[in-house]
């Protein structure tokens, strides 16, 4: 196992060439990956890499790009991914039931992601700050454990399976299903179909702007916002605590 930095020196920006790694050599199993502030060439081919299982992969204050909306930079980690980047940036993880830390992305202009995520089995992904893309474009899937997020946003498309979401702040955008929310503060908003199968709200603004229903809505510190849409919501059961609050049209 080596620590292996890339530093884009043969100038092809190719994952696949040697020379544009530190040891010489291109990453092999249960390598720890990094790209680094001190080197910021784009990786823009050899962008297949799923066939090599390494360890960890890291992202550290990198401003070049990763991979492209049309094709992914595929990687198999089998332990902890941490993104600290400010280039626009695209991971598939493939199968991975691994940790993502992301604590800056590229900036973007609302609506879109500075990294996007691609991850069958993805246990936990934690954002402290940037722009997180889940399966948000067109045509692609994931699914997801936990989300956290403390300050930040994360963007989720129409097909992404989500057990829990937990928010201390920051925003989330979705258009899938969820069984947990947990919200403390932050704001939180659902649109298309998605449904949430228990909302417990103890903080911050939920707005449900989905046809999808809420089966549980337990209203305590949070601001549950039905009144943005025209669309008919259903919440099959409604639990009100003093603290929380509810804005909707009874016609």
């Amino acid at each position: 196992m080596a620590t292996v930095i890339w530093t884009g020196a043969a100038g092809d920006g190719n994952y696949s060439t040697s020379t544009n790694w530190s040891t010489g050599t291109v990453p092999t199993t249960s390598d720890d990956v990094v790209f680094s502030s001190d080197y910021n060439a784009n990786v823009t081919g050899g962008l297949d890499q799923s066939g090599t299982t390494i360890s960890t992969f890291t992202v550290d204050g990198y401003t070049g790009t990763l991979g492209s909306k049309s094709a992914y930079l595929q990687i198999d980690p089998s332990s902890d991914v941490k993104f600290n980047g400010t280039g626009q940036s695209y991971l598939n993880l493939g199968n991975a039931n691994v940790d993502v830390f992301v604590s800056q992305t590229a900036s973007t202009s609302a609506g879109s992601a500075g990294l996007h995520l691609l991850d069958s089995n993805m246990n936990t992904l934690s954002v402290t700050g940037g722009t997180v893309g889940v399966a948000y474009n067109a045509g692609e899937s994931s699914t997801v454990g936990t989300i956290k997020i403390t300050t930040g946003t994360v963007l989720i498309g129409d097909s992404v399976t989500i057990t829990t979401i937990t928010m201390l702040g920051g925003s989330v955008e979705t258009e899938s299903n969820l069984t947990t929310l947990n919200i403390y503060g932050g704001t939180y908003l659902s649109d298309g179909s998605a449904t949430i199968t228990t909302l417990n709200g103890d903080g911050g603004t939920v707005t449900h702007n989905s046809t999808g229903t809420i089966t549980t809505a337990n209203v305590r510190g949070v601001f549950l916002d039905l009144n943005q849409s025209l669309n008919a919501r259903t919440i099959s059961t409604l639990v009100p605590s003093a603290g929380g609050s509810i804005s909707y049209d009874p016609n």
